[in-house]
């Protein structure tokens, strides 16, 4: 049952910093996972749902506008239910995350402006999303709607441009203020009204 689990969401667009506080969160010891890294989670799925097989090393828009990045709702449950009886923290992103989102008793919003996104993506040396092709147009064309639809949902922002240290403590603040969400909810959170 969903009601039995525990997560938090930590997400944002491309170069918000959700890999890095991932990494912060795994170093204080808390169960904590980069979507990125785990390909039985996160995967592009075609217009019909099907999982894509093998995707271009440079999808172009053509492309990504008939694909979807996806997570894949049974192995977020398996991923959640390993790490009880803590509370997992799952640092990522999904076109399908607020479809998913009674699985979690709190989601953060680390938003982003478009320049400190840009400077961050051209900063990167392990990845090329967002920084080469058509991708990078990509994140431009939907960093607006995506943060808009996140602080409408009622995620709780935490302001991404401010140093790394600054914004893990905003976010475990606001989880101490909110015990449920580190303890595990013995009832499902109800997503806040979008209206």
């Amino acid at each position: 049952m969903i009601g039995t689990m525990s997560a938090v969401l930590i997400t944002g667009s491309a170069g918000a910093g959700k890999s890095a506080v991932a990494t912060v969160l795994e170093r204080l010891g808390m169960a904590c996972i980069d979507d990125d890294e785990d390909p039985l989670l996160s995967r592009f799925v075609d217009l019909t749902g099907a999982v894509v097989a093998e995707e271009p090393d440079q999808p172009d828009s053509a492309w990504l506008s008939r694909h979807r990045w996806e997570w894949d709702p049974a192995r977020l449950d398996e991923l959640i239910r390993a790490t009880e009886p803590r509370t997992l923290y799952l640092c990522g992103g999904a076109d399908n995350q607020l479809e998913l989102a009674e699985r979690f008793t709190q989601v953060f919003l680390l938003e982003i402006d478009e320049p400190t996104i840009l400077a961050r993506l051209d900063a990167r040396q392990d990845d090329e999303w967002g920084r080469a092709g058509d991708s990078r147009e990509y994140i431009r064309r939907l960093l607006r709607g995506y943060q808009d639809r996140l602080r409408a949902f009622g995620a709780v922002v935490i302001d991404a441009r401010q140093p790394l240290d600054q914004v893990v403590e905003a976010i475990l603040s606001r989880i101490l203020a909110n015990p449920a969400a580190s303890q595990g909810p013995t009832a499902p959170a109800s997503p806040p009204s979008s209206s």
